[in-house]
C-alpha cells in the first residue's frame, strides 16, 4: 500500500523480542481491498506468517494488535482486535476490546503491532509517532493491571493509552487476559498467558497524527448520520444507554438464556437484583458513564470511590460478567460481584471463562467428584467468600487454583467421573452468558465459530425457542455472522445494532467507499465477510489437518442433552434432536460452500491463497 490510500496509517511494525529486532512494512492495497482491516488484516497476517503447529506459548507464536480504517474516524469505532493462535484453546482467536486504544495506535502511525519472541528479561513496548521503542520493564512484573497503567503513563506520557497483563498473564494462566484503559479486556482466549510466555508486560501508545479520508464530505455526512440514529434510540429510551449492558440481565432471564448455577437452569427470580435497575438505584450520583473514543452511544459506566478493596472507581460490571459471576455461582449480591469483577480486572482474568469454570467446579464439588486432596478449598454455589478466594488462587494458580486455572475443558477432563458432561464450552473456550437452549437455532453459531464459545459472532435473528428445526434461521444467522466480521474489520462497535436503524452490512460498504476510496457495494461488502469467515477455517484446518472440522463443530453434552427445567423454553434443549442439529449443520456448511465435513473446498482455498499471496 502506498500513502495515497485514505483511512489507512500506511504502516505495520514487526517486533521481534528475542533478538530486539523492529523492522516496518507497508500493507499492499490488494490485501487491505480484500480484508479490509482489524480482523481481516490480523487473519490475513497470521495465516501468513504462522506455520502450522507452533506451541502458542513458545517464541514463534505471532499476536497481532490491529485496527481497521474506522479508527480515529468515526464515533462508535473505539474498538481494537488482538489476533493470534489461541494458548487457551489451540485455535484461530481474535479478541476485542474497546477504549481509546485502537484509534491511539492509528493515530500513532501503525496499521497493526506485530509481535513474536520471547525476551531474555520483561519489556514493555512504547508507541510513538509511527516508531516502536523496546523498553525494560522489570520493575513492572508482578504489578497489576491498575498499577501498571498507571507507571506507564509517569514513564511515558499521561496522556498515555496502555494495554497490559497482571499477574495472571505472568503466570501463564490460559484464561488470563489484556487490560486497557483501566478495564477494558481483550478478554478471550488467554491472551495475556501469550504475552507472558514472550516476557511482554504492556505496551504505551500515543498518536497525535490526523488519519486521511478519501472523500471527506461523504465520511462527515455518514459520521452525522449515525450520531443522529445513536440519538433517536436514546430518546426512545433504549436501556443500553441508560444503564449499559447490566440491563440484559432481566432480558436474558425472561428469554430463558440466563446461566443459573452452571447452565442447570436459564431464568431466575432472583435476577432484578444484578440488573442495571439496581446498579443504579443503589448507587446512584455515584455512577458515571466513561465512554469509548468518540462513542454516541456511552454504554460503560464506572462507579465512583468508597470500596474498602478498591483504591478508587471500579467498573460497573458488563452483563456476561453479572451473570457468569453472579446467577451461575447462585451469587446475588451487587457489591460481590462489583469486586469479583474487580479483582478479575487488576489480576488480568476473563470473567466469563473464570465464572464458567468456578461454576462447574461448585457443581462438581455438589456431586461429589472433586479428589479429596482438594476437601478444604470445596466451594458451593452461593458462597461468596469462597468465590472470591477461588478467583485470587486462579490468578495465582495456587491449590486448586492451579487445576481450574487451564478452564472448564482441562479441569474435567484432569478429574473425569463424568465431569465432562457439566463443562459448558465449544472447542475449549468456555461459553457466553446466553444459553442456547432459549434462542433457535443460537447454538450454529456457537457450534461453527473459529474461536469457540463467542457470543460475539452472529445471532439468529430470531428470540424464538428451539420447538423447530433450525434450518429455516440460517440465511438470518449467516447475514449476522457476515455483519460482525465487517464490524470487527472496519472496525466498527457491535453495539450499532442499537441504533435506530440499526447498522446493517449496506451501511458498512458506504462507510468503507467513503473512507478508503475503494468502492464497494453490499455484495462486495458480503464477499468479503465471507473470504474472511473462510480464511479464520482454513487457519484452524491446517492446525488440525487431517481430522474433519466437523468433528469440533459440536455442542457441550448439558446443552443438547438436558432440557431446561422452567421457563417458557421449559423443557426444551439447544436442538429439537441431534439429528436436526447434524442437519442444520450440514445446511449452513453448504451455504457457506463448505463441504459436508466442514471443509473449505480445496479450489476455493487455492483461489482465496492467490488473492492474498498465501
Amino acid at each position: 500500500m502506498n500513502d495515497s490510500v485514505p483511512g489507512y496509517a500506511g504502516k505495520m511494525a514487526f517486533v521481534d523480542l528475542s533478538s530486539a529486532k523492529i523492522t516496518y512494512e507497508r500493507v499492499p492495497k490488494n490485501i487491505v481491498e480484500k480484508v479490509v482491516g482489524g480482523k481481516g488484516l490480523g487473519a490475513w497476517l497470521l495465516y501468513r506468517l504462522l506455520p502450522p503447529h507452533v506451541d502458542a506459548l513458545s517464541p514463534n507464536n505471532v499476536f497481532i494488535v490491529a485496527t481497521g480504517p474506522a479508527q480515529g474516524i468515526m464515533p462508535i469505532a473505539g474498538r481494537y482486535t488482538i489476533v493470534a493462535k489461541s494458548p487457551h484453546t489451540g485455535l484461530y482467536l481474535d479478541s476485542h476490546a474497546g477504549g481509546y486504544v485502537g484509534p491511539e495506535l492509528k493515530m500513532a502511525g501503525l496499521d497493526a503491532l506485530i509481535v513474536k519472541g520471547r525476551s531474555e528479561s520483561t519489556v514493555w513496548l512504547q508507541v510513538e509517532d509511527g516508531t516502536v521503542q523496546i523498553k525494560p520493564a522489570t520493575s513492572l512484573w508482578g504489578k497489576s493491571t491498575e498499577e501498571t497503567e498507571t507507571e506507564l503513563r509517569k514513564r511515558h506520557d499521561s496522556r498515555a493509552r496502555v494495554m497490559s497483563i497482571g499477574p495472571a498473564g505472568e503466570r501463564l494462566v490460559p484464561i488470563s487476559l489484556v487490560v486497557s484503559d483501566g478495564h477494558r479486556t481483550a478478554s478471550r482466549g488467554g491472551l495475556g498467558a501469550l504475552w507472558g510466555s514472550k516476557g511482554l508486560k504492556a505496551i504505551s501508545i500515543v498518536g497525535d497524527r490526523e488519519v486521511s479520508v478519501a472523500d471527506s464530505s461523504a465520511v462527515e455526512e455518514l459520521v452525522q448520520e449515525l450520531r443522529n440514529r445513536a440519538r433517536a434510540n436514546r430518546k426512545k429510551g433504549h436501556l443500553l444507554y441508560r444503564h449499559g449492558t447490566s440491563w440484559l440481565v432481566n432480558l436474558a432471564s425472561e428469554l430463558d438464556q440466563l446461566p443459573v448455577t452452571n447452565f442447570q437452569a436459564a431464568t431466575s427470580e432472583e435476577a432484578e437484583k444484578l440488573s442495571g435497575y439496581s446498579i443504579h438505584d443503589g448507587f446512584g450520583k455515584r455512577i458515571r458513564p466513561k465512554p469509548c473514543f468518540r462513542c454516541s452511544i456511552a454504554c460503560s459506566f464506572i462507579i465512583d470511590g468508597g470500596f474498602s478493596w478498591a483504591n478508587g472507581a471500579v467498573q460497573q460490571p458488563e452483563y456476561e460478567s453479572l451473570a457468569l459471576l453472579g446467577s451461575n455461582l447462585g451469587i446475588y449480591d451487587i457489591e460481590a460481584l462489583l469486586r469479583f469483577n474487580h479483582m478479575c480486572n487488576v489480576f488480568g482474568l476473563d470473567t466469563i471463562s473464570t465464572g464458567n469454570t468456578i461454576g462447574w467446579f461448585m457443581e462438581s464439588v455438589e456431586r461429589g467428584v472433586v479428589p479429596v486432596q482438594f476437601s478444604r478449598e470445596f466451594v458451593r454455589f452461593g458462597d461468596v467468600d469462597g468465590a472470591l478466594e477461588l478467583i485470587r488462587k486462579i490468578a495465582l494458580r495456587e491449590g486448586v487454583g492451579a487445576l481450574l486455572s487451564g478452564g472448564v475443558r482441562r479441569a474435567s477432563k484432569a478429574i473425569g467421573k463424568g465431569s465432562e458432561q457439566w463443562a459448558v464450552h465449544v472447542k475449549g473456550l468456555e461459553l457466553p452468558a446466553w444459553d442456547p437452549r432459549g434462542r433457535l437455532g443460537l447454538g450454529l453459531s456457537y457450534a461453527v465459530t473459529p474461536v469457540g464459545g463467542s457470543h460475539l459472532r452472529g445471532w439468529p435473528t430470531t428470540s424464538d425457542i428451539p420447538d423447530r428445526s433450525a434450518k429455516g434461521v440460517i440465511p438470518g444467522l449467516v447475514e449476522q455472522q457476515d455483519l460482525k466480521i465487517l464490524k470487527d474489520s472496519l472496525i466498527m462497535c457491535h453495539f450499532t445494532h442499537s441504533i435506530s436503524p440499526a447498522l446493517n452490512v449496506a451501511d458498512t460498504a458506504r462507510i468503507f467507499s467513503a473512507i478508503t476510496g475503494i468502492q464497494i457495494d453490499e455484495r462486495g461488502a458480503r464477499e468479503r465477510a465471507d473470504l474472511i469467515w473462510k480464511l479464520t477455517r482454513m487457519f484452524n484446518e491446517r492446525e488440525f489437518a487431517p481430522k474433519p472440522p466437523r468433528e469440533r463443530d459440536v455442542l457441550p453434552p448439558r446443552l443438547m442433552k438436558e432440557p431446561l427445567p422452567s421457563g417458557r423454553a421449559k423443557g426444551r434443549t439447544a436442538f429439537i434432536s441431534q439429528n436436526d442439529f447434524e442437519e442444520s449443520l450440514t445446511e449452513l456448511y453448504r451455504h457457506r460452500g463448505l463441504t459436508d465435513d466442514g471443509k473449505v473446498p480445496d479450489e476455493v482455498k487455492n483461489k482465496i491463497k492467490t488473492e492474498l499471496s498465501l
